[in-house]
């Protein structure tokens, strides 16, 4: 019997002339049931929705190794199409459009590419960049701050910052290491630091790649990595427990990580599905963009927001997930927390069960006590999460105080496409959104009303 050809999404098309199987995806079967479609080889896929649905769908596929994917003509925006088209390219898989009246036909390819899922990348970088040095403006990139709540920002109290879990480990990759998880460790460290790393693992050979150490900066907000920055030299360690693999992944590093990165993630011991969604996107630069992308494959397929895997209270796995429902992924994770002591594993644990408004790497607020009640989330309290890639002191510290404006005495948030609300039993509290729209809510641990 041949390979069965599926269905995905809940467009309308007809099939009478298929031979073989069809298997048809399941009204709201979400990634489960996507998998289980995957999971039977098929050699085609057809898919009938469009919009990020649709896209997401057609992404995964290509990822996982059907050699032909058919989307609906007319489903797609152009610029989506031939997105689709580059990450086909990219796994060496075939790409056709199709409708009963002209058949089916390939799509073309485009030289340039885009971020699904993301606010538009280059706008926002450009915000960032506009706005350096200017605290009010830096803080308020992506919402529409104006005289009034400039003014309130000015009387309010700065939102708390988040606590730290006590004596938690800084890179939590190392634990996984440990574990045996990982073949080989990678990890960007500071030059001057480099033997005390070396020396927490004394059973492990060490490679370097990249020899000249070379300044590094992180872009604040966005997160991106600057190398040749004015800063500290940091070097690129590779550490396995069997020498070949550390000298093997360090070779390839050199040769190019971006395309030996199939090759690379396998090494690391990352999820393949991970790396794969990960190789198949646009642009891997903008820590923040990945977050957005993540979390709207994440909707998009139907999968769940796993509290292991909330990258804006702390990073458990050094990779990006596939989606913040990726079961491979929430399973790595939940080694490296059963590895900490009991306090710092249940202290984590808590700290990642928040639903989290997001905007990028210097931005993001943790809802506590909250329980979200269809679009609605009640809350508690807010606190300002730790950055990854922070502002200046002074863009913080106003960040915190417009959001120590807006969070105030909790109440129920509600996100919508032009703005956020915080609603209460006497008041409302209203900040828009402006291009670039920038603003996730992430339902991480958020019980159900």
């Amino acid at each position: 019997m041949r390979q069965p050809v599926i269905l995905l999404g809940k467009g309308d098309v007809s099939l009478a002339a298929a031979d073989g199987d069809v298997l048809v995806e399941p009204e709201g079967g979400g990634l489960e049931a996507i998998e289980a479609l995957l999971a039977r080889s098929p050699r085609a896929a057809v898919v009938t929705a469009g919009g990020d649905e649709g896209f997401f769908r057609a992404s995964l596929c290509l990822e996982r190794g059907v050699k032909a994917v058919v989307l609906r003509r007319g489903a797609f925006s152009e610029a989506h199409e031939k997105e689709l088209a580059a990450r086909a390219r990219s796994f060496g898989r075939e790409l056709f459009l199709h409708d009963d009246s002209r058949g089916y036909g390939r799509v073309p390819t485009g030289s340039e590419r885009v971020q699904v899922g993301a606010p538009e990348v280059a706008a926002w970088e450009t915000a960032a960049r506009e706005a350096g040095g200017q605290s009010r403006r830096t803080a308020a990139i992506g919402l529409d701050v104006d005289a009034a709540w400039e003014e309130a920002a000015e009387a309010a109290q700065p939102l708390p910052m988040d606590a730290p879990v006590p004596g938690l480990f800084e890179n939590l990759e190392e634990v996984a290491f440990t574990n045996g998880d990982k073949p080989v460790l990678y990890l960007v460290v500071p030059a001057r630091s480099l033997e005390a790393v070396r020396a927490r693992h004394p059973g492990a050979a060490m490679a370097l790649a990249r020899a000249e150490a070379a300044p590094l900066a992180v872009e604040g907000a966005t997160g991106r990595r600057i190398e040749g920055a004015s800063g500290e030299a940091t070097v690129h360690a590779f550490f396995s427990t069997t020498p070949a693999l550390a000298a093997r992944a360090a070779s390839l590093w050199e040769q190019g990580s971006s395309r030996n990165a199939l090759v690379i993630g396998e090494l690391l011991g990352y999820p393949p599905c991970c790396t794969a969604a990960f190789v198949a996107l646009a642009d891997r630069r903008n820590n923040a963009a990945l977050v957005y992308v993540t979390a709207a494959r994440t909707r998009a397929l139907g999968a769940s927001f796993h509290p292991l895997l909330d990258v804006a209270v702390r990073r458990v796995v050094p990779f990006t997930p596939c989606s913040f429902g990726c079961e491979r992924a929430a399973a790595v994770a939940s080694r490296v927390v059963a590895a900490l002591p009991r306090a710092q594993a249940e202290a984590l644990t808590r700290a990642l069960a928040r639903p989290v408004l997001y905007f990028d790497e210097a931005r993001a607020v943790a809802l506590e006590g909250a329980r979200v009640d269809g679009a609605a989330i009640l809350f508690e309290s807010a606190v300002f999460l730790p950055a990854p890639a922070p502002l200046d002191p002074d863009s913080e510290r106003f960040a915190r105080k417009l959001l120590g404006a807006f969070f105030k005495d909790g109440g129920t948030l509600v996100c919508t496409d032009d703005g956020f609300e915080v609603r209460g039993a006497s008041f409302t509290r209203r900040l828009g959104r402006t291009s670039p729209r920038l603003g996730e809510f992430l339902p991480f641990g958020g019980s159900s009303g």
